[in-house]
């Protein structure tokens, strides 16, 4: 078995990588020419949101979405490691057994991710049903579309409203299907699932609402039919299931490196083990906005997290301190997040919700702002809200909901960390 040796490795090879290395790389040519990227993928990292969005609609090529383009890590004497498995992590001896070789490593940084959760009913492994999480899964469910006339969304959250935007768009008949009574109903208040399912039942998408698929029915081995829990039976050429995903954590299991619902990590993204950082999606760490552990699964996450954990495999120790983001695009609509809902009491909305142009404000019980969801709204409320959530800015409830202007609504005298 060879045996290589690099100061910096990281292995994973998506947002959280690619981003961590252009990091890396603008330290120096010397801390790049240490760097070692380590990858099961057989693609360089690629950024994710378009492969639900303009990839997948044909409007953005692969080498569009690339991070950094293929010279970059050449140049930067950046050793890319792609179709290679990581089997174990020897924490004492500081050493990756790869099914190619074993390397040995200073300092790590874990990026590997979260995969898709499948659908275990009859029939789940029949032609023309997809997941969607990787660059090939976009093409497969690309090249199908072109073929197929009507297509099931299994899910009605984030993926679930993006992919039936863009199939509904390229011309074919979409259902989404989802256990809940309304869309996105874990993060959507009543009025915005209201908003939403009248907004894609004009584009002529359907809801199949409080429904489960308990099967999956073929002919010829390509799947014709969605069996729902009612017993009714839809038409499908196309299926994408979207019901969230698990964090790839299996790597660190015989490890001391504490999993729960992720990889725990301190507000350095540091774990316990000396010089091993994690960042993206199988993080779970502390946030000091909220005092509590968190895990998330935004691009915005990502990239920010892998910059953070970059600097810490340098020696650069700092709090990641960060107000989570995420943005859509459905349509024509583009709505922008930030923050997290779980502590909040109330939410207000402010705008026109039916006619869509609107944002929603959750406060919590001190009437601290958490969250703010903005579409179609004045550039100061998409310029205030991360700002207000960061210094934990309390809100005159009335005066949100009803001021024309934000002027006035925070107490900036009162201003305190969530933490606090």
């Amino acid at each position: 078995m060879t045996e290589q040796q690099y100061k910096y490795v990281i292995v994973g090879g998506g947002l959280a990588a690619g981003y961590a290395a252009r990091e890396i790389a603008e330290h120096g040519e010397r801390a790049s020419a240490q760097l070692c990227i380590i990858s099961a993928d057989n693609e360089l990292p690629y950024e994710r949101p378009p492969l639900s969005k303009q990839f997948l609609a044909g409007k953005k090529s692969f080498s569009a979405i690339l991070i950094n383009e293929p010279d970059f890590y050449t140049r930067n004497h950046i050793d890319v490691l792609l179709e290679t498995v990581v089997e174990r992590v020897d924490c004492d001896a500081k050493l990756l057994i790869t099914d190619k070789g074993a390397i040995h490593y200073d300092a790590l940084l874990l990026a590997t991710g979260s995969s898709a959760r499948q659908l275990s009913v009859p029939g789940h492994d029949l032609q023309g049903i997809y997941t969607l999480r990787l660059v090939d899964d976009a093409r497969r469910i690309r090249a199908a579309a072109e073929h197929s006339q009507q297509a099931v969304v299994i899910g009605g959250s984030f993926i679930g409203m993006e992919v039936a935007s863009v199939l509904q768009s390229a011309g074919l008949r979409t259902t989404m299907v989802f256990p809940n009574e309304r869309v996105w109903e874990s993060f959507f208040t009543p009025e915005m699932s209201h908003f939403f399912e009248r907004y894609y039942q004009k584009k002529g998408v359907t809801f199949a609402k409080g429904s489960k698929a308990t099967a999956f029915v073929g002919k010829d081995n390509q799947v014709a039919q969605v069996i729902l829990d009612s017993g009714r039976a839809l038409p499908a050429d196309l299926v994408v299931v979207g019901v969230g995903v698990e964090p790839n954590v299996d790597l660190v299991r015989d490890t001391p490196i504490e999993v729960d619902d992720g990889i725990i990590v301190n507000r350095f993204l540091e774990t316990i083990e000396p010089n091993i950082f994690v960042a993206g999606d199988i993080a779970r760490y502390h946030d000091p906005l909220t005092g509590k552990l968190r895990r998330l699964e935004h691009w915005d996450n990502a990239k920010a997290q892998g910059e953070h954990a970059a600097r810490g495999l340098l020696g650069i120790r700092q709090e990641y301190r960060h107000v989570p983001y995420f943005f859509s695009d459905v349509f024509d609509l583009s709505y922008e997040f930030w923050g997290a809902t779980d502590e909040a009491s109330v939410a207000i909305h402010r705008g026109d919700v039916e006619g869509g142009a609107f944002s929603t404000w959750w406060l919590d019980e001190k009437n601290r702002l958490v969250a703010a969801f903005v579409l179609n709204r004045p550039e100061e409320e998409a310029d205030l809200a991360p700002t207000w959530i960061r210094e934990g800015a309390r809100l005159d409830p009335d005066l949100l909901r009803s001021a024309e202007t934000l002027q006035g609504v925070a107490s900036p005298a009162k201003n305190i960390s969530h933490a606090a």
